[in-house]
């Protein structure tokens, strides 16, 4: 109980910026942003996520690839949201509002956690509710650790009516509680079994990607992503935490993340990134084309090497590399994009990668950075907007959050974002997976109906953990 005791030491001080910031609040007659950060011992933050998980909680998890830098989320304090095209600039907008007058404490600044729709345009289904156009969380709890060390962040939004007493009580039986649960111990419960599926048949969405086909043949558009729904139904209910320690294990180089609102959550483990910033310096990754992995190490190096000299899987890349270099020329400067792409490798499929760094133009803002790359052309196609206008028309369902850009910003204008590939929406006993195709001249129907159950393997798998 360390960690708890270290919090409540510092009560005398959470309290004081809490009240700082009720009078600042009571001077310009609105809420004020207000955080104490202090170090804590070490939490395993996957684990707290396993232990406190509950279908009504406001949590989430993130986590970067290969084991770095990871958040923990508990209850909504406030929430920024936007709606339409321009939802990234309201976030962007309103988060540098709060900041104007924001009293921020310890070695830690405030963060946001959240994500965005893929598409504003398409009617939203009840599956997603909760899960807006734009809906960045900050939340009452906010742990981050980074190598060995960890932080505890305290964030509220105080009125000028707010007792600061009160609020910092509130603070502290939130990490009470919290703390119960993480240290009692596990319960154990048995793997959900595979009862069903329901999907589109495996030729209607073929058809589909024929008819994607002839309208690439008769336009200018390159490029269209197409996806599948999945919906599964489990012998009773998954348990997210469970599902993330499995795909954690499947693919410890992808990042992880959890989003739980309104009795669903939304969890994956995704290859590619969005884009990262720190210190100004920005990094972005194209990922486009795929092949299987093989347990058979030669076997897995020949795929591999096959991916890197097939003509298709190139092109479709190249065309990824290009567009993402030409939308950051406006936002960044000192572009280094390597000419050949390597091979990122992960449980069940190996992709072509390249990693493309830049600096950050004086200005420029992270969630600018992210309305200019999303969609990429490995999610949406090119053209962008007549992909777009195909996906509308013809995929047949609300990708909601799924390839969408998920993930953190801090006031220190640092932060990453992925697209939340690898995932599925759970509900219950219920799960909508999702899995899609980039389509160019030489596609194959069959051949992306194939990679598609490729992709779909490794969170089937996950789900019955």
């Amino acid at each position: 109980m360390r960690a708890f005791t270290r919090l409540e030491e510092h009560t005398a001080g959470l309290t004081q910026v809490f009240e700082q910031a009720r009078q600042r609040a009571a001077v310009q007659g609105a809420p004020v942003l207000a955080s104490y950060a202090l170090a804590i011992v070490e939490l395993d933050l996957l684990e707290l996520f396993c232990r406190v998980d509950q279908p009504d909680a406001e949590s989430l998890f993130w986590r970067a690839a290969d084991g770095g830098k990871s958040l923990f989320g508990w209850g909504v304090a406030a929430e920024l949201s936007g709606a339409g095209g321009q939802r990234f600039a309201m976030v962007e907008q309103q988060w540098q509002q709060w900041l104007h007058s924001a009293v921020i404490h310890g070695p830690q600044p405030p963060a946001l956690c959240g994500g965005f729709r893929f598409d504003h345009q398409v009617e939203a289904s009840s599956a997603w509710q909760g899960f807006g156009d734009a809906s960045m969380l900050l939340m009452t709890l906010l742990l981050i650790r980074d190598g060995d060390q960890c932080w505890l962040v305290c964030q509220q939004r105080i009125g000028p009516s707010d007792n600061a007493d009160s609020r910092c009580e509130h603070v502290l039986n939130e990490w009470n509680g919290l703390m119960d649960r993480y240290l009692s111990p596990p319960v154990t419960l048995a793997p959900p079994q595979h009862t069903r599926d329901q999907c589109l048949p495996r030729a209607c969405w073929e058809s589909k990607i024929a008819h994607a086909l002839d309208v690439l043949r008769d336009s200018p558009m390159k490029k269209v992503v197409l996806a599948r729904e999945v919906i599964s139904e489990y012998s009773h209910a998954i348990s997210p935490g469970r599902t993330l320690v499995r795909l954690a294990s499947n693919d410890p180089s992808a990042y992880l993340f959890a989003f739980r609102r309104q009795q669903s959550c939304f969890l994956g483990a995704s290859p590619e990134r969005l884009v990262k910033l720190h210190d100004g310096r920005l990094q972005t990754q194209a990922l486009a084309g795929t092949i299987r992995r093989d347990p058979d190490p030669q076997q897995d190096a020949q795929l591999a090497q096959a991916l890197m000299d097939c003509e298709k899987n190139r092109h479709e890349h190249a065309l990824v590399v290009q567009i993402i270099q030409s939308g950051l020329a406006p936002w960044a400067s000192q572009l280094q994009v390597p000419s050949t792409p390597a091979i990122q490798r992960l449980s069940r499929v190996q992709h072509l990668s390249t990693l493309i760094e830049g600096r950050l133009r004086p200005q420029a803002g992270l969630l600018q950075v992210v309305a200019t790359l999303h969609p990429t052309p490995a999610v949406g196609g090119h053209e962008r907007r007549q992909a777009m206008e195909h996906i509308r028309r013809f995929e047949g369902f609300d990708r909601g959050w799924y390839a969408a850009p998920l993930g953190w910003l801090d006031a220190r204008g640092n932060g990453e974002f992925i697209v939340g590939l690898r995932s599925a929406l759970v509900n219950g006993k219920h799960a909508r997976l999702f899995a899609g195709c980039g389509i160019v001249h030489c596609s194959e129907p069959a051949s992306e109906y194939e990679e598609t159950c490729i992709k779909l393997a490794g969170m089937q798998l996950a789900l019955q953990a």
